[in-house]
């Protein structure tokens, strides 16, 4: 015991000699001393991360183009184009009953389906204005978007972005307008949509939820089709369903039968329904 305390009374000499228990460099008080990381910086970092995770997440189709799920994503491209041999199908919403369901990653990856075709020229129209989510897609976009358009305060060629390596163009949100549900509904909207079909085969527009907003509704009368997602497993038969079909069939009646589709996310069951007049 004694020889214990000999050494223990040494090495506290010693410390002493180095500056003191307090000042010593390997002393807890002096780790304990100092600075942590600023949250501010933790935070960015977990953002950033997060924000690469969701753009490999949201373009599946260019990152894991040998995966399972890229291939579900072609598999719906192709029986969309096997309803085209019959029908006139170049402008589709892609729309959901409530948020969350996938429909916006959904519209990303079938407009890049499209566009990987050398014979199409496709346009991915952001027309969620309240709650865009094109641009965390594709990352850098152009400084105006479908509002600015909307309003007159840009032209259609300065809003567009090109995808590099493919034929897709995009239109994104870039500022959220005061009335989007009248400016969606307006004629210039209309116009905007016939300057699309005057530059691209496929037209594909991502649209707020069928229940939760007019939006889709309004965009529905004025495309050719529609693509309902739905999230696999949210549940047996939800009545928002009933519901979200009831208005699609709603919208049908009044211009002259769009086709709606249902896309099943995460396992690809694709419907038509009845054709409308072909659009030139």
């Amino acid at each position: 015991m004694g020889r214990i305390h000999d050494a223990l009374q040494r090495a506290e000499e010693q410390r002493a000699s180095h500056g003191g228990a307090r000042g010593g460099a390997g002393s807890l008080e002096h780790v304990l001393d100092r600075p942590l990381p600023a949250p501010g910086r933790l935070t960015r970092r977990r953002e950033r991360a997060k924000t690469l995770l969701d753009v490999r997440r949201s373009r599946v189709v260019l990152t894991d183009s040998e995966s399972a799920v890229a291939e579900q994503y072609r598999s719906l491209r192709a029986r969309i184009q096997s309803i085209r041999r019959g029908r006139t199908v170049r402008s589709l919403i892609v729309t959901s009953a409530v948020p969350r369901e996938g429909k916006t990653t959904t519209a990303v990856n079938m407009a890049l389906c499209f566009g990987l075709e050398l014979e199409h020229r496709t346009c991915l129209v952001d027309a969620d204005l309240r709650t865009p989510g094109i641009h965390r897609a594709f990352g850098e976009l152009p400084e105006v978007g479908l509002a600015e358009v909307l309003e007159g305060h840009a032209s259609l060629d300065e809003a567009l972005a090109e995808v590099p390596d493919t034929r897709l163009s995009v239109l994104p949100v870039c500022s959220v307008p005061a009335h989007p549900s009248e400016l969606l509904a307006s004629r210039r909207m209309e116009e905007l949509l016939g300057e699309l079909y005057e530059r691209f085969d496929t037209i594909i527009v991502d649209t707020p939820p069928v229940l939760v907003l007019p939006d889709a509704t309004t965009l529905a009368d004025l495309c050719d089709g529609a693509l309902l997602v739905v999230g696999s497993g949210a549940a047996a038969t939800p009545p928002s369903r009933t519901r979200s079909s009831r208005s699609a069939r709603s919208s049908r009646a009044r211009n002259a039968g769009s086709r709606p589709c249902t896309c099943w996310n995460r396992s690809s069951t694709v419907s038509p329904s009845t054709p409308r007049p072909d659009r030139h």
